[in-house]
């Protein structure tokens, strides 16, 4: 089940573009209007920016291995962090 909802949240985007750009093409538009278009691809490029820069300032140096998150025998959360090996 849970398979199904992640190829339906996956697809959803795309049905409703679908969607929209028939229902557009019924006004006589032959297409989503260039404004659309640029805006999308502005959120496309941010989305892609913030992406790399969150990838790469949370990378960890050459040489350290990441040992996870764990609960210490006092009941306190410790982070999972990066350890020289």
């Amino acid at each position: 089940m849970a398979i199904v909802f992640g190829l339906l949240f996956f697809a959803a985007p795309f049905l409703l573009y679908v969607l929209w750009w028939r229902a557009s093409g019924r006004r006589g538009a032959k297409g989503p209007p260039m404004i659309a278009l640029a805006v999308g691809l502005v959120g496309v490029i941010a989305a892609l920016a913030g992406a790399l820069h969150y990838g790469l300032s949370r990378s960890f140096d050459r040489g350290e291995a990441y040992v996870p998150a764990r609960i210490s025998p006092d009941g306190q959360v410790i982070r999972g962090e990066g350890r020289s090996r």
